[in-house]
C-alpha cells in the first residue's frame, strides 16, 4: 500500500491532536456502545498492526473483525467488545502521532484529478515497459477531450504514474469510462458464469446448436454493445465539448475498449487520493455519484470555454487580418 494511501486512511480517525479517535455513543444504561466510525477504526488498525513498530498484542481486536466481519457504520458494540478495542486504541495511540507526522513529510496532497497508474507486476524488461508507455499513452491521447495528462512524477519506492488531467471534462470521462471497464469485468466474471446468463442466450438461438463457441461471441457481442451503450449515457451525463456525440462516441468507445485491454495485462488506474466530492474508491471498485456531476456540468462547460477562449480569439484575430 502506498504512503498516501496510508496516511489518509489513518487520518479519517484521528482528532485534533493526531490521536485516534472512536465516536461513540453508550446504549441501555451503558451495557452497550453505538460506534460511528467503526468501519474507518478497523481499516486503519488493519494498517497498523501491520507496522513494523506495533508490537502491542491484537488477538483481542482479531476475534472483534471476526465478530464483525461485515463492517457498516455505525456497529453497536458491548462492553466487552468496546473495551477490548478501545484497550488496544489506548496502547498504539502514544505511537500513532509520530507515525503520522512521518507520514505527512513523506507525502503531498494530490490534485482531485489525478490518476494514480500501478504498472504490472510481469513487466521484466525495458522493452515491455516502453511498450506499455505507447499503449498507456495511446489511451491518454483518445481520452483528452478538454486537457491533456501531465506526468507529475513517481510515487517514491513502488511501480506507480502520477497522472493528472489538466481538463476537467477529460478527468470527468476516464473515471466514468474506467467504472464502465470495471462492470464489463464484472459482467465477463460473474454474470457469464451464471445460468441467467445462459438461459438469455439460449433464448436468442433460432437453432438447437448450444456449442461453447457460439456463447463466447455472444459474450462478446454482448459486451461490446454494453460499452457502447453505456459510453452514450455518460456522454449525455458529462456534455460534449463542442464535439460531435457521434464523434466522442467513437473515440471514447476505443478508449474504454483499450483500457479493457489494458486492465486484462495487470494495469491499474486509481483516483487520486483526495478525489472529487462526486467520486470514491473502495476496495479497489469505482463509486460514482452521476448526479453529482451532472450538476457540476455547468462549471465544466465554464471551463472548457475558458480553455477555449485563446483559440477563438486567434481565429478572429486571423479572419480581421484577411
Amino acid at each position: 500500500m502506498r504512503i498516501g494511501e496510508i496516511k489518509n486512511i489513518i487520518g479519517k480517525v484521528l482528532n485534533t491532536q493526531n490521536v485516534i479517535q472512536i465516536n461513540n455513543d453508550p446504549l441501555y444504561a451503558g451495557q452497550a456502545y453505538r460506534v460511528d466510525n467503526f468501519v474507518e477504526i478497523m481499516e486503519a488498525v488493519d494498517v497498523l498492526i501491520s507496522q513494523s513498530w506495533n508490537v502491542a498484542d491484537h488477538s483481542q481486536i482479531d476475534l472483534l473483525k471476526s465478530e464483525h466481519a461485515d463492517l457498516k457504520n455505525p456497529t453497536v458494540l458491548n462492553v466487552t467488545q468496546f473495551n477490548q478495542l478501545n484497550s488496544y486504541i489506548s496502547n498504539i495511540n502514544s505511537q500513532v502521532p509520530l507515525f503520522y507526522s512521518v507520514l505527512t513529510s513523506l507525502t503531498e496532497d494530490q490534485d482531485e484529478k489525478t490518476i494514480n497508474v500501478l504498472l504490472p507486476r510481469k513487466i521484466n524488461s525495458l522493452s515491455e515497459l516502453s511498450a506499455l508507455n505507447e499503449r498507456l499513452n495511446d489511451i491518454l491521447k483518445l481520452f483528452n477531450v478538454d486537457g491533456q495528462f501531465e506526468l507529475k512524477g513517481f510515487d517514491v519506492g513502488s511501480q506507480w504514474y502520477i497522472m493528472l488531467a489538466t481538463g476537467p471534462m477529460t478527468y470527468a470521462f476516464i473515471i466514468a469510462c474506467l467504472k464502465i471497464a470495471q462492470e464489463y469485468f464484472k459482467a465477463r466474471t460473474e454474470y457469464f458464469k451464471s445460468e441467467e446468463a445462459r438461459i438469455s442466450y439460449e433464448t436468442t438461438l433460432k437453432d438447437p446448436e448450444k456449442d461453447d463457441k457460439g456463447y463466447e461471441k455472444y459474450q462478446i457481442k454482448w459486451l461490446q454493445l454494453f460499452i457502447e451503450k453505456e459510453v452514450s449515457k455518460i456522454i449525455d451525463t458529462i456534455g460534449q465539448n463542442g464535439h460531435t456525440k457521434p464523434e466522442l462516441q467513437v473515440k471514447l468507445v476505443k478508449a474504454t475498449t483499450k483500457l479493457v485491454e489494458e486492465l486484462d495485462e495487470g494495469t491499474e488506474f486509481h483516483l487520486s487520493l483526495n478525489p472529487p466530492d462526486y467520486a470514491r474508491e473502495e476496495s479497489g471498485r469505482l463509486e460514482i455519484d452521476y448526479r453529482k456531476i451532472k450538476a457540476a456540468n455547468p462549471l465544466l462547460e465554464e471551463a472548457t470555454k475558458t480553455i477555449e477562449a485563446p483559440k477563438e480569439k486567434i481565429q478572429k484575430k486571423n479572419e480581421g487580418e484577411n
